[in-house]
């Protein structure tokens, strides 16, 4: 049990660390030396849980894309449970309010394949949206998915953020839109 609690705060603390060496430095330049520091432990208790920074960087998206996957098979998409806080897409948003400084962190970092990773899910998610035939299947899951994510990453990134439940309604509403109606406010 000492043992599962010392890891735990281990793994805090590198979070922590990366996290505020990412924001301050960028990924590029971080290094397991300055990683270690940061988070007041010896670089052999950083190898013994990664490789290097890029294991480390990987472990976070392999997390942060579990979770949400996970959400996703456990929640229904909205419009099953009109109204519902316990659709897929608020709990998503749930998870990444409380996962924010991460997200954030690696989305900062070129290295990070975060972005293409959730948009594949949420590709998975919403299906073959309806198309015309002037929009190839390829386009219109890009132009949905982008939009989401696009979304998603500027309420994330927002000085004071928003709270979940307030940026899910933005959202929801910002969906039955068109963009003209969203400039215009028509």
């Amino acid at each position: 049990m000492e043992t599962n609690l010392k890891m735990i705060d281990t793994e805090r603390k590198i979070q922590h660390a990366f996290i505020k060496l990412v924001m301050q430095e960028g990924f590029d330049h971080l290094t397991v030396q300055e990683l270690s520091q940061a988070a007041q432990i010896n670089r052999g208790t950083f190898y013994l849980h990664y490789l290097d920074k890029f294991d480390l960087l990987t472990h976070y998206e392999n997390d942060l894309v579990s979770a949400i996957q996970l959400i996703f098979k456990r929640y229904p998409k909205p419009g099953h449970k009109a109204g519902s806080e316990k659709n897929a897409f608020q709990q998503m948003f749930n998870y990444l309010y409380r996962q924010r400084q991460l997200v954030v962190a690696l989305l900062n970092s070129p290295a990070s394949q975060l972005v293409p990773r959730i948009k594949s899910v949420i590709v998975e998610v919403i299906g073959q949206p309806a198309i015309s035939p002037e929009i190839p299947l390829e386009f219109a899951q890009e132009i949905v998915t982008q939009g989401i994510w696009d979304f998603v990453c500027f309420w994330l990134t927002q000085d004071p953020v928003k709270q979940p439940q307030e940026a899910y309604v933005i959202f929801t509403a910002s969906r039955q839109l068109s963009p003209q109606q969203l400039l215009n406010g028509n």
